[in-house]
């Protein structure tokens, strides 16, 4: 017997192309504005992290569920020490 091939076609409806849309713009957005130093650009990422979440759970991609989890903390992390303690950490010179 031959092996089967299961190809997998994920039939989007147009809200879910304009969230996976958004979500991919966000997240450049967002490393454009932190790579300028401003904290903005974690609010923007958290967005497109909530947006990556439920994308993911929709689609039962939980590999990209679980790593905007991760990343969604780090941004909350980021912006707990940012608030608190500067953008660095350690000064530059």
């Amino acid at each position: 017997m031959g092996k089967v091939i299961t190809r997998y076609v994920i039939e989007k409806e147009l809200k879910h192309h304009i969230i996976e849309w958004s979500a991919t713009l966000l997240s450049v957005i967002g490393a454009i504005i932190n790579a300028n130093k401003e904290i903005s650009g974690f609010y923007v990422w958290s967005v497109a992290n909530i947006l990556w979440i439920w994308f993911g759970a929709k689609y039962k991609h939980w590999g990209l569920v679980v790593m905007n989890l991760i990343f969604l903390g780090i941004n909350i992390y980021a912006l707990f020490t940012w608030q608190t303690t500067g953008f660095f950490l350690f000064p530059l010179g």
